[in-house]
Parts: C-alpha cells; sequence; structure tokens
C-alpha cells in the first residue's frame, strides 16, 4: 500500500487502500459461525470441494471444471436424477407451485431450494431459462396465479384473503374494522 495517488492520510493509506480495508473487515464481521461450519463442511467433501482456482464439482452435467455456487430450485425428480453428492446443502422446501431450474417446469409441492455449484454452460443454461420465465410474465404465469384470476374474474365479490370483499369501498373497508 503506498502513494498510488500522491498522498496519504496518518495512517499511511491512501482513499483506495483504506476503502479495501474497511470492506475486508466489514466482510469478515458478517460471516457468522453457521457460514463458518458450511465452509467447512463443503471443503472437506471431494464432490463438493473447490480448489483456489474455482474448479470444482459441476451439479449441472457431472463434469469437473470451473464453477460459481448459487442457489435453484429443483424439483425432486431431478434431483433424484442426479443424486445428493454434489450438494452443498437443501435450504427449504416449497409447498406450492415452484418452476424447476432444470426442467423449466411448474411443480407443486415437490420443489427444493439447494445450494450447488454449476459451471459456466449450466450457468449460462440457466439464464436463458430465467429469461423466458421473465417474458413470459414471472410468477403471473404460474397455475396456481392463473386459478386465482379466473375464479375472481368469475366471482368478483367472493372474499380475497384479507377477508375483504372486491366491490366494498374504501369507507365500508375502514368501517367495518
Amino acid at each position: 500500500m503506498g502513494k498510488r495517488f500522491g498522498w496519504t492520510d496518518d495512517d499511511g493509506l491512501d482513499s483506495k487502500d483504506r476503502i479495501r480495508v474497511n470492506d475486508l473487515k466489514e466482510k469478515a464481521k458478517k460471516e457468522n459461525q453457521h457460514t463458518k461450519n458450511l465452509r467447512q463442511r463443503v471443503q472437506e467433501d471431494e464432490q463438493t470441494k473447490i480448489n483456489q482456482y474455482s474448479e470444482g464439482y459441476c451439479y449441472g452435467c457431472s463434469t469437473y471444471d470451473k464453477v460459481i455456487s448459487t442457489l435453484i430450485y429443483m424439483c425432486g425428480e431431478c434431483m433424484e436424477k442426479r443424486g445428493t453428492e454434489g450438494l452443498m446443502c437443501l435450504i427449504t422446501k416449497k409447498t406450492s407451485y415452484e418452476l424447476c431450474d432444470i426442467h423449466a417446469d411448474w411443480v407443486f409441492n415437490d420443489s427444493w431450494q439447494i445450494n450447488c455449484s454449476l459451471c459456466d454452460k449450466c450457468m449460462k443454461r440457466l439464464s436463458l431459462v430465467h429469461k423466458t420465465y421473465r417474458k413470459s410474465g414471472g410468477r403471473n404465469n404460474a397455475p396456481d396465479e392463473i386459478i386465482k384470476r379466473k375464479f375472481y374474474a368469475r366471482n368478483p365479490g367472493e372474499y380475497i384473503g384479507n377477508g375483504i370483499t372486491r366491490d366494498q369501498t374504501k369507507d365500508q373497508r375502514f368501517a367495518n374494522g
């Protein structure tokens, strides 16, 4: 750390070096014990280990290549085909309709959010799936959302989740409490 711009403060750091040091300190503070334990478990396992060159096992295509870790949604059927050896961890199971990022179809009550490593080729495929997902309307294109829109279009006076009917006015809503 030197005089990159020709001036330094009392601590011998110029502005750019001070920002970098503060960012590293802030990142270290955010690391909690759970994250440290997960990283240690991932690096001990041969299937999930990532070396210093960012090379590791790709969960999407089962190759050893340059990878990046990411969170994706995957249905139980796709997970069964690939196995659980290359998974870093299962995050949560979704109980509603969710888009499986592998075969790009909606799945009900069998979708898991997982943490895994994917290579560049699989990440490109994943970005194309999400691009078409957003272009087609995103979450509004889910089967349960389509069913809700059809139901409330046919029955406009029905109750919505908060107990207020669609045909009540604003004043009636506040009068009901």
